[in-house]
């Protein structure tokens, strides 16, 4: 459990650095846009090097980019007002539904010994 935790973290953390980092060139404040975007990027690979110690690395980098770009289109659409075409919604389906075939397809790595909390 405490591993998608980790993969929530890394997605969640890719999408708040690249969101921070549009939102800083849009609204004049560069500098800090690409601070936060650096943070944000640095503790998204931390989260998710410590989400593959369980997930297999397929399942977890596909959902990585995959959810991210979703999510990211969604902000974007959200905050600066780019156009959710039907191509893209119909796209944004495509990725979740590959997400989830990934996902049902792939067995989770067994827990190591000295991993501690195996969950």
């Amino acid at each position: 459990m405490r591993y998608w935790l980790f993969m929530a973290a890394a997605i969640v953390t890719e999408v708040i650095g690249t969101v921070a980092m549009k939102y800083g060139a849009h609204q004049g404040s560069r500098a800090a846009g690409l601070t936060v975007m650096f943070v944000m990027l640095v503790l998204s690979y931390t989260s998710l090097a410590m989400a593959i110690k369980r997930i297999p690395l397929a399942v977890a980098y596909g959902m990585w980019e995959s959810l991210g770009l979703v999510l990211i289109t969604l902000c974007s659409a959200w905050l600066f007002a780019e156009n959710l075409t039907p191509i893209k919604l119909a796209a944004i389906a495509l990725i979740i539904g590959g997400i989830v075939l990934l996902e049902r397809g792939t067995d989770e790595a067994p827990a190591r010994a000295g991993d501690d909390h195996a969950t």
